[in-house]
């Protein structure tokens, strides 16, 4: 019975999904299932370094603290951030919008801090992870994801691995130019918000338009149609290269799903192999807001 007990209580593990606007941070057990209530707190990232990392260790002592369990319980942390990274080593690179955070080295901090195994990766990655492991995809073996926000994240997961490539930048498909511009320009909020303005004059942000649409506001609704394909074209590329059995869509975007995903599917269908277009599925998140850190906290399994 005792070694039943130690073995409970070993059972957990932090995420932390942290990024230019926010940090998100809860504790999860080994079926993925959330302890406590999640920490989350504005990343504020013109501060330093030093106080961004600050902030990053209290959302994860609040954590374990939620959730009543005792810090000897827990396994290892795992964090989802911007890239680049160097995973290996845990370093944050450059990313363009945590510029105070270039060159730090998280892994070795973290481990100092807190006595545990600390694994890193891209929150794009992440969240496929996730959603593969927990969410929408799971049990599948090749799940491409996108997350749709401010950004253009991408990420694999094969066999449940998290596929980094040979430089630990794969997926990165948002740098890759479309229509005079990049899939991140057309296909993040911005891209929306260009749409909108070209049918109308009027600049609104991507929620704006999605509680127009909401409200039947035919505009609105035709902008999420055209951004449906082409995100679709987007997707094609990928799946005529790694050929998955399912794409996991999330991120603030996703909200507006049932308003571009039948544009999306004419248009990803029309645009890759034939028995792939007969069986690939495209899929809204499951666990929503919580995929990065249960994709973040994934890793240490």
């Amino acid at each position: 019975m005792e070694g039943a007990e130690k073995v409970k209580k070993k059972n957990y593990i932090i995420g932390s999904d942290i990024g230019g606007t926010k940090i998100h941070t809860g504790i999860v057990d080994l079926n993925g299932k959330l302890i406590g209530k999640t920490v989350k707190v504005s990343t504020d990232a013109q501060d330093s370094a030093e106080k961004i990392v600050s902030r990053m260790i209290d959302t994860i002592k609040n954590a374990v603290k939620s959730s009543g369990i005792k810090f000897d319980s827990v396994k290892g942390i795992g964090l989802g951030l911007p890239g680049p990274l160097d995973m290996e080593r845990g370093i944050i690179l450059t990313p363009p919008n945590m510029k105070t955070m270039h060159g730090y080295k998280i892994k070795a901090k973290f481990e100092k801090e807190f006595k545990v195994p600390v694994f890193t990766n891209n929150d794009g990655n992440c969240f496929v992870l996730g959603e593969t492991c927990f969410g929408a995809a799971k049990g599948e073996n090749i799940v491409y994801g996108i997350t749709l926000g401010t950004g253009f994240g991408n990420g694999i997961v094969i066999d449940k691995k998290i596929f980094n490539g040979s430089t630990g930048t794969a997926a990165e498909n948002w740098i890759s130019p479309y229509n005079g511009k990049n899939f991140e320009e057309c296909l993040s909020n911005k891209g929306i918000v260009s749409m909108y303005y070209e049918k109308t004059g009027r600049k609104k942000e991507s929620k704006e338009v999605y509680e127009l649409a909401k409200k039947g506001d035919g505009i609105a609704i035709d902008t999420w149609k055209e951004y449906g394909y082409h995100l679709g074209i987007a997707m094609s590329y990928v799946v005529n290269l790694l050929d998955p059995s399912v794409i996991v869509v999330g991120g603030s975007l996703s909200n507006a799903f049932n308003f571009f995903i039948k544009d999306l599917m004419l248009s990803l269908k029309k645009n890759i192999n034939p028995i792939p277009s007969q069986y690939i599925r495209v899929l809204k998140s499951k666990l929503g807001d919580n995929a990065g850190l249960i994709g973040a906290a994934s890793q240490a399994l």
